[in-house]
């Protein structure tokens, strides 16, 4: 179907999509990557027909190479635990599309995604838009839409990639944070760090302070000279107030600001990433958003992150980890050092568009045997083209077939690349087709609901 002036729908009606139907819709719009349309002015139109849900709510904006995800998830744990109602905002989801939209740690419910979705839709076959949204302005809308539905007090919202021209980027955030920046999307943002950090500044607001993480140097001085051209209050993460208390099992204790904390996630890494979120919590009371030690201390302690270093108990030890670039692959190789011994196996898969030679030099040191593998998806690289890589690596296409081989094996197994090879794996975990010897009980939490 067409309508005003030529954009293409997939479907002649959108009014009251089952979620079935919703799904099938994304899918006609393509990989969420490779369909990718930088540009702000289509999307708030899109918005502007929806009554400019973004608006109706206060948000928190974070952009950032590594650790935006965990820093939104923390952030949103801290301000739900201390009274507010919470939305969260992230991507790629892991396993299932509803886990980008969460409030107060509850995703949204397959029927309110397919009420707010079918009001989208509605909205795109009204606009008269050139163009239809692409896959992530359409989910984006969708999660506006809901969370102004829902009445939240505060939003956190993850951007997708870069910042400047990002569709989380439409909002007027009371809080900027900006994550370490490194390399990734090198043909969307730049080839340099420098350039990506332009794009990434350009969620900065006149007015609006901004958080920093620790940077590279040349990307610390890029961000100051947007905030300070911006008029934007910077605030650097308080590194010297950061230290780690102890360690177990790879879950760390921490002290910040005279206050102890323990995560309930695996990584020493972490630690930064909860320091960013608590310093956040701190700005965002001075803003108005009131808080409590209690609060602050039970939101970091029942933070998750799907996909992120996530331990599946039982035996051999099992850790799922989404992480796809250079400092992604350094802070998984370092957590593996530290907690874990070989014999280790790797079952491996990733875009063709990463930095595919550098990961896999980061990582095959530490494993005796890897397999490498496909998942679902457009953008997928060929295990025969890791091979090329990784001579030693055995081909196995099948995701869930490797997990079995490395298994079987009996070594510490830890699956790698992509978030989307880790939700294929979580998914046939939580289905029952992987089994092994798990003689050490599951937990509540290690496996999605």
């Amino acid at each position: 179907m067409t309508t005003g002036r030529g954009t293409h729908f997939p479907f002649t009606d959108v009014d009251n999509m089952d979620h079935t139907e919703c799904l099938a819709y994304l899918r006609r719009l393509g990989d969420e990557v490779l369909t990718m349309r930088l540009g702000l002015e289509p999307f708030r139109a899109l918005l502007a027909q929806l009554d400019h849900p973004h608006l109706s709510f206060p948000s928190v904006v974070i952009a950032g190479t590594n650790g935006k995800g965990s820093v939104t998830r923390f952030l949103g744990s801290i301000m739900s635990s201390c009274g507010f109602r919470t939305a969260v905002y992230t991507s790629p989801h892991v396993i299932r599309l509803e886990e980008r939209f969460v409030v107060d740690g509850n995703p949204i419910s397959r029927r309110e995604f397919a009420v707010c979705f079918s009001q989208v839709a509605e909205a795109i076959r009204q606009a008269e838009l050139r163009f239809h949204p692409t896959y992530f302005e359409t989910v984006t809308a969708t999660a506006f839409q809901y969370f102004a539905r829902r009445q939240v007090d505060l939003a956190i919202l993850e951007v997708g990639m870069g910042g400047r021209l990002d569709s989380t980027n439409v909002v007027d955030p009371r809080l900027s944070i900006i994550t370490r920046i490194g390399l990734d999307h090198q043909a969307q943002l730049g080839e340099t760090v420098e350039k990506i950090a332009v794009e990434k500044a350009g969620v900065l607001r006149p007015g609006t302070p901004v958080l920093l993480s620790p940077q590279r140097e040349e990307v610390r001085w890029v961000l100051g000279e947007r905030a300070a051209h911006v008029g934007a209050p910077v605030h650097d993460l308080d590194l010297p107030a950061l230290r780690a208390l102890e360690e177990r099992q790879g879950r760390y204790s921490f002290s910040f600001r005279g206050t102890n904390f323990r995560l309930g996630v695996h990584g020493r890494h972490q630690i930064e990433n909860a320091g960013v979120a608590i310093q956040a919590s701190e700005i965002l009371e001075r803003l108005g958003f009131s808080r409590h030690r209690t609060g602050v201390r039970r939101g970091v302690e029942k933070a998750s992150s799907l996909g992120v270093l996530q331990k599946i108990e039982g035996r051999p030890e099992v850790y799922l980890d989404g992480g796809h670039n250079r400092d992604a692959a350094a802070k998984l190789a370092a957590f593996l050092r530290r907690h874990t011994t070989g014999p280790r196996s790797l079952v491996f898969g990733i875009m063709r568009d990463k930095d595919i030679e550098i990961v896999l030099r980061l990582l095959e040191p530490l494993f005796t045997r890897i397999y490498l593998t496909s998942f679902k998806s457009a953008r997928v690289a060929a295990p025969e083209r890791l091979k090329e890589v990784c001579p030693r690596g055995v081909v196995e296409p099948d995701p869930v077939r490797a997990l079995s081989r490395a298994l079987e094996a009996g070594a510490a197994t830890v699956v790698a690349g992509s978030f989307y090879l880790v939700g294929e794996i979580l998914s046939a975990l939580e289905e029952g087709r992987v089994s092994w010897d798990r003689r050490v009980p599951t937990r509540r939490g290690d496996l999605p609901s």
